[in-house]
């Protein structure tokens, strides 16, 4: 017997816990198998298939003999450059004893003289067989080797093995076996005789770091938890061994026998056939035995390695793997084709340090060694037949010192060819890009159609295909019928079902031959029957048969259905009733089909639900089962017990791959997750609250709608009668739906049905519902019923007056709020909130003051928050055109947003009625409109101006001074007008003398000059007024920019400016002279009026300068020319964030970009377009709540934009505070303390100015007073 040693170790030191290397330690290494025989695993891969002559591979294949080896050698030397003595069982692998075929040995022996002819050259007879005369060189005895292992004083046994299932399955993970019982903590432990001490943490250490390789997904798992188990429970069985020394150990496994702590590992499953084609890289093995030398080092404490490492794969990008020796799981990373040959690089800080040339044996493995750890580490890859490796491969990574990375990259095949039309579960109807979920769809009843004359027996499922209704009912005797039912033709028809295989009347569980139908989402109608399957024969109880599932297809809707695949699995049960529900998902050629599984015990019975589920690919499918617990008292996910008998799965809409819903007659729908590994219990996600929904009927159905996951239901009374439809927002989680509100959907009486079921169409915009109760259905619809236009909510005219005790708060509303609250502040700080309800127009909120938040005496100010739901769609919310009085009119306005003025919200319009030297020049001014568009003044405000020469774009301070800009240059300039009081004369802006050509000159300074546009910036600390110039005059630069710096130290506003500009810039591209400024923190933008088609560098529709004056963004510029055409009148909004910008392009139509900042620079990123066909509109400014004013030559438009937050919070003027208390006395001295100048400007309580002469209720600045 030949001893094999290989100890590096000049000395030998007693084992420590605190060592920093592994000197002293002895360890034995034991490479499970060790020849190519059909006891060593020989299993057939792509590249090395089983020989025809021996039923097995060429040695070169798989067999765990090889690959273990490279695995355990790897390992020694690991462990023998950290100072420890290692042993090994055998350190070669060699030939299996077979007898002569055909006068010669088959070709996977091994013979060190080349001839294996005759028998003569000193091979040796055993057992019948004549083999090589060292046969036992590479075949351990298992015996002698536990005698090796107790002879030599073994601190660490390891024997290292690969799992096996059945061939072909998707069982994959770790597992270590130890000797003695599970519960080894109780076992007897002297002398090792049970359990030897430290065998299960030795084994725990080396899990753990087995299981990174497979949680990175490159190694697929089929479960990642800890599997280490004990030799007696895990075999059920045990014996003894009584070694030469006397001590006797009990155990199941031969191998570990002996008295030396340690384990057997099963490091994966060669079953699951892509992990065996990965093992036959031994750079990949090298890996494993990497893993279990970190874990000794963890389990020692030793010091670890210094240097990192890298195992990654390089796949096809969108080709899978079709061969029937690679059967993967599906949605891995094994889906993928392996680039057979191709060449890794990989690069520390841009430059080569290693190359790695992938084997052609489809794994696609690279493997780098020893890396000094960084932060700066790429890839780069490369294979005959691919494109190069994408950037989004070649990013940065890290490694990190004794650990793994583990990167996944993939090449773009250079023949494949994107499909032509890509399929989806749950599709997203065509719609326009910005459209939002309403809170609610008008609709009405579009026809009720009785077919329960036609339908046989009882309805079990509803599919809704289009406006296709398929239906499938069941007779008493359970005989299958399917049905369409096309809407829009009122037609019914029969799908055959011919080719259906009869139920066996002497199979007790033979239950249905068509149970259930789903749809592919490339719209193949599938069926299966419901059967009893068995684990095996030996589970076929009296008066069954062994069952076999048939799955059906059906090609063509007028067509037979063919069986699709067959199946007899119990998911993983000695007995199950299968079938009784399916789901599908994907399109028919890769699919993932689940089916329901119902446990059964022979003697109890039994009713908990397992899964079945069977990936489809190209047609051939593969299985795996979920679900682990059983007894109900294991609280399973389904039980049919507890939640019902009559099961039904769906593909839940929300986006997940692996979600599901099921609904049942005992519950209302609830969502799962299934897990990443077989034999482990789905994750259950959330269900619908049983106050939603009643759980009668299982008839839901799931679509989507503006990019949410949308559900529609029958309705039903509380006696379980159907009342009508409704729909359900799903898209947080069937435990957070919220109801989507529908007119018109409820019937006429409540019906008694025993079946029941709701589904939906979606085209454009329009909704369509179909609601079947037995054989009867009632479609509802949104076509020709006007939807709702919503505003961005807001409340304006806050005011608050005592009431005795009571404080009476008031204040208008643009929209009904779906929620709204009163919110309370003390000292800046919110306090607390008081829920009212609001409607649009007029509100008044009695609160007694004892019933404010806050401390007793505590002085509050206080806001109004509305919810006005979300906005859905793009909507013109007002208009008003009754200015638009000619071709000449045109209307620019500003919008006060300051809650503080006391015209907060009021609209500002300057109607340009005509040029200085049109007849209507006269008429020219500015008109003042609520949040309605209704006119406040009867008289245009004018300013003591006899006509206006060319007024333009206007702005608005937040002292509520308006800046009028006007580009003729006889009435040149920025006028001013004081909101406050429109009837007081305007001023200029610009001190100076107006010269002939516009110019302002203040003693030889030129302060500005005529202007198209001007734009007043406000951060609250920087205020500036950005002026578009016209005239070239001293430092005014011609059809630039001039800026004046506004703001004061003390938070004033300057309204006269004396000086040059503060800034000016030349700006170029401005051929058309009529420039529209706004202002920002990083510069400004500028537009022009263009035509579709117009935008040129020449003259350029938008631009952006920073505020040094570079040219930073131009619409004329090939990054944004095919985009922005034109400018319609030039006018555009900037949101107060800076991060969107909403540009009136040359065709009519919002274009709605996202800016983000690359410093100074703005990248427009087109999120999408809305064709609004409004003309001209040459000015466009936000209300406080976010809708968008227009004007222009077509009048006054407010235009709402999708959002699904419409939520706004109006602050009341900080003066008007309130007092908690027991009585009213905080308002009366607020009251009080005020005083009403008749002479000032005053308003109703609808915001309507009024003079002395009014009797009731006015407001001025911000307090209420009575007038009688």
């Amino acid at each position: 017997m030949k001893k094999i040693f290989m100890i590096l170790a000049a000395a030998l030191l007693c084992m420590s816990m605190s060592a920093k290397d592994l000197t002293g330690i002895k360890f034995y290494v034991n490479p499970g198998h060790g020849s190519f025989g059909p006891n060593d695993r020989p299993m057939a891969t792509i590249p090395y298939p089983n020989l025809p002559t021996t039923g097995m591979p060429d040695t070169c294949g798989f067999y765990e003999s090889n690959t273990n080896m490279w695995k355990c050698l790897y390992l020694g030397a690991k462990l023998e450059a950290a100072g420890a003595e290692v042993m090994y069982s055998h350190t070669e692998c060699g030939p299996w004893p077979y007898e002569m075929k055909n006068g010669d040995y088959p070709d996977y022996t091994y013979n060190k003289n080349g001839s294996i002819a005759d028998p003569t050259i000193g091979w040796q007879f055993t057992d019948g067989y004549y083999c090589h005369p060292d046969i036992e060189k590479y075949n351990r005895n298992l015996v002698e080797i536990t005698q090796e292992v107790e002879a030599n004083n073994i601190d660490y046994f390891i024997s290292v093995h690969s799992n096996a299932a059945s061939e072909g399955s998707s069982a994959n993970f770790p597992l270590m076996l130890y000797r003695g019982p599970d519960s080894y903590a109780t076992a007897n432990s002297v002398d090792g005789a049970d359990y030897v001490e430290g065998s299960y943490e030795k084994a725990k250490f080396c899990n753990e770091e087995k299981l990174k390789i497979m949680k990175a997904g490159i190694d697929v798992p089929s479960s990642t938890n800890l599997n280490i188990r004990g030799d007696w429970n895990f075999y059920g069985s045990s014996s003894n061994r009584t070694h030469a020394n006397g001590k006797t150990y009990k155990g199941y496994l031969g191998v570990l026998k002996h008295g030396a702590s340690g384990f057997l590992s099963e490091g994966y499953f060669h079953t699951y056939q892509p992990a065996r084609h990965r093992a036959l890289n031994p750079d990949y093995c090298h890996m494993e035995g990497l893993d279990y030398y970190r874990g000794i080092i963890n389990y020692y404490g030793a010091d670890k390695e210094t240097v990192g490492y890298i195992v990654g794969t390089v796949k096809d990008q969108y080709n899978k793997m079709n061969n029937k020796l690679y059967t993967f799981t599906p949605k891995s990373n094994d889906q993928w084709v392996p680039c057979n040959g191709a060449e890794v690089i990989l690069k520390k800080g841009g430059v080569e340090v290693a190359r790695y040339n992938v084997d052609t044996l489809y794994n696609g493995i690279f493997v780098f060694k020893g890396l000094e750890p960084g932060d700066d580490y790429s890839l780069d890859a490369s294979c005959d037949g691919f494109f190069p490796l994408d950037d989004q491969y070649k990013v940065p990574f890290s490694v990190k010192a004794n650990e793994t990375t583990y990167p996944m990259i993939y090449l773009v095949d250079t023949t494949w060819t994107p499909p032509t039309i890509v399929y989806e579960d749950y599709p997203n109807p065509v719609q326009p890009a910005y459209l939002g979920l309403p809170s609610a769809f008008e609709m009405t009843e579009q026809a009720v159609r009785d077919y329960t004359e036609v339908i046989k027996g009882t309805v079990k499922r509803t599919l809704q295909s289009g406006d296709s209704t398929i239906l499938l009912s069941h007779e008493e005797d359970g005989t299958p019928h399917i049905y369409l039912i096309k809407s829009s033709l009122n037609t019914i028809d029969t799908i055959s079902t011919d080719s259906i295989l009869p139920r066996d009347p002497d199979n007790l569980g033979d239950y249905l031959a068509l149970s259930d139908i789903a749809l592919t989402c490339d719209g193949k109608l599938v069926g299966v029957n419901y059967v009893r399957c068995q684990y095996g024969a030996d589970q076929v109880d009296a008066g069954y048969k062994r069952g076999t599932k048939y799955f059906y297809i059906w090609d063509k809707l007028a067509g037979d259905a063919r069986i699709w695949f067959t199946a007899q699995d119990g998911a993983n049960s000695y007995r199950s009733d299968v079938g009784y529900t399916l789901a599908v998902r994907g399109e028919s050629k890769d699919c993932q089909v689940l089916v329901s599984a119902r446990h059964y015990n022979a003697t109890s019975g039994g009713g908990t639900f397992r899964y079945s589920c069977y990936t489809v690919t190209d047609g051939v499918p593969s299985y795996i089962f979920y679900g682990n617990s059983i007894a109900l008292s294991e609280n399973p996910v389904h039980d049919g017990t507890r939640d019902g008998e009559n099961i039904q799965f769906t593909l839940s809409p929300r986006g997940e791959k692996k979600d599901f819903i099921m609904d049942a007659d005992k519950v209302t729908p609830n969502e799962f997750r299934l897990p990443d590994a077989q034999n482990v219990d789905p994750t259950p996600l959330g269900q619908i609250s049983a106050d939603l929904m009643h759980v009668k009927f299982n008839g839901a159905t799931y679509f989507k709608y503006a990019g949410k996951a949308l559900m529609a239901a029958p309705t039903t009374d509380a006696d379980g009668k159907v009342t009508g439809v409704q729909v359900l927002d799903i898209t947080d989680g069937l435990d957070k739906a919220v109801v989507v509100k529908t007119t018109n959907t409820v019937l006429a009486e409540p019906v008694e049905a025993t079946y029941a079921s709701a589904s939906a169409k979606v085209k454009g915009t329009d909704l369509y519902l179909y609601l079947l109760v037995d054989g009867k259905i009632y479609s509802y619809t949104t076509v020709g019923v006007a939807q709702p236009v919503v505003p961005a909510i807001v409340a304006y005219n806050l005011t608050v007056a005592a009431d005795g005790k009571n404080y009476v708060f008031s204040f208008d509303a643009n929209a009904d709020a779906v929620a709204a609250e009163l919110v309370f502040y003390a000292a800046g700080e919110e306090v607390g909130t008081l829920p009212v309800e609001v409607v649009k127009g007029a509100n008044a909120i009695t609160v007694a003051s004892n019933e404010l938040p806050g401390e007793m005496g505590q002085e509050l100010t206080w806001a109004v928050k509305l919810d006005g739901g979300a906005i859905a769609n793009f909507g013109i919310v007002a208009s008003e055109g009754s200015l638009i009085e000619s071709s000449t009119s045109r209307l620019f306005n500003a919008v006060s947003t300051n809650p503080e003025l006391d015209n907060f919200g009021k609209i500002y319009i300057m109607h340009r009625a005509g040029s200085s030297t049109s007849a209507n020049a006269p008429k020219s001014g500015i008109w003042v409109f609520d949040h309605n568009l209704a006119k406040q003044n009867t008289e245009v405000y004018k300013g003591g101006e006899a006509k206006f020469g060319n007024p333009t774009r206007m702005s608005m301070d937040r002292e509520g001074y308006l800046y009028i800009a006007d580009w003729a240059d006889g009435h040149s300039g920025i006028f001013m007008a004081n909101t406050a009081d429109m009837t007081q004369p305007f001023t200029q802006f610009f001190a100076g003398t107006r010269e002939s050509n516009g110019a302002f000159n203040n003693g030889g300074v030129y302060t500005g000059s005529s202007t198209p546009g001007c734009y007043v910036y406000d951060n609250g600390t920087d205020v500036k007024l950005f002026v578009y110039n016209e005239d070239a005059k001293g430092t005014l630069p011609a059809n630039g920019m001039a800026v004046y710096n506004i703001g004061q130290e003390d938070g004033t506003i300057l309204h006269h400016w004396e000086a040059a500009p503060s800034a000016v810039y030349t700006l170029t591209g401005q051929a058309n002279t009529e420039g529209n400024p706004w202002g920002t923190s990083h510069g400004f933008f500028v537009s022009q009026v263009r035509e579709d088609g117009q935008n040129n560098s020449g003259a350029t529709s938008l631009k952006f300068y920073s505020n040094d004056g570079a040219e930073q963004m131009s619409s004329a510029s090939d990054e944004y020319k095919e985009i922005i055409t034109g400018s319609n009148a030039g006018g555009y909004v900037v949101s107060a964030d800076e991060s969107v910008l909403i540009f009136n392009d040359g065709a009519q139509q919002f274009l709605v970009f996202d800016i983000t900042w690359e410093g100074d620079k703005p990248v427009l990123a087109l999120r999408y377009t809305i064709k609004h066909g409004i003309a001209k509109i040459r000015q466009m400014n936000w209300d406080y709540a976010g809708n968008i004013i227009c004007s222009g030559d077509a009048g006054i438009q407010i235009v709402s934009l999708p959002k699904e937050e419409n939520v706004t919070v109006v602050p009341a003027k900080k003066a008007l505070t309130v007092v908690v208390g027991n009585g009213g006395s905080g308002v009366e001295n607020v009251v009080k303390e005020a005083t009403l100048d008749i002479n000032a400007p005053m308003y109703d309580v609808l915001g309507r100015m009024v003079d002395k002469t009014y009797k009731g209720i006015v407001i001025q600045n911000g307090q209420s007073f009575l007038l009688q």
